[in-house]
């Protein structure tokens, strides 16, 4: 059995900003974070705002491009286009947030502050930083199927995984590639 180490596991940290991400089902066309309201419930369900904490839609905007930024940086680690549009979107959010870098004897850290909306936000983006210093970053993907675009974790020992799940995602995509290839040979 494997150790787990940062090369196999996200961390909480990392999987909160993936849940985060997530909260856009593309496929379904569901948002669970479309409104202002229930982007409040879903910061309270995650128990990091408390519950009927207010967010302005001005900051539930900033959350929707941090979202999609990230979701543009997962899929160019699958070695999909960036969406340069996107991540700069996501950069003038980040902008607007509140770090603080706080130097211990032995370690650092970035410390969100804000409302708890904007903390929250702010602490995906201290996650982001910390995931790319340590190299967890490489390995979160967004799904290949452009149904889905699904982040995930890839913990294949080559960093090689290309879809969300197998039994799901790679079997459409296998199966849409198989029937375009016996329908291009029917033709020829």
């Amino acid at each position: 059995m494997r150790a787990v180490t940062s090369e196999t596991y996200a961390g909480p940290d990392l999987e909160l900003v993936m849940d985060f991400v997530n909260t856009n089902d593309v496929e379904d066309g569901r948002d669970v974070i479309a409104t202002p309201r229930a982007f409040a419930a879903w910061l309270a369900d995650r128990g990091v705002a408390p519950a009927g904490v207010k967010v302005s839609p001005d900051l539930h905007r900033r959350a929707l491009d941090v979202r999609e930024g990230i979701r543009a940086l997962g899929r160019a680690n699958n070695d999909e286009p960036l969406e340069a549009d996107r991540v700069e979107a996501m950069n003038r959010a980040a902008r607007r947030l509140r770090l603080s870098v706080q130097l211990r004897h032995d370690r650092w850290s970035l410390e969100p502050s804000g409302d708890p909306a904007e903390a929250f936000l702010a602490g995906v983006m201290a996650t982001l930083a910390r995931a790319m210093a340590d190299d967890r970053w490489s390995r979160v993907k967004a799904c290949r199927n452009d149904t889905c675009r699904w982040l995930y974790f890839d913990q294949s020992r080559n960093r090689s995984r290309t879809w969300c799940t197998m039994a799901i995602c790679g079997s459409r995509l296998k199966a849409r590639a198989y029937r375009a290839r016996r329908r291009q040979a029917a033709t020829a």
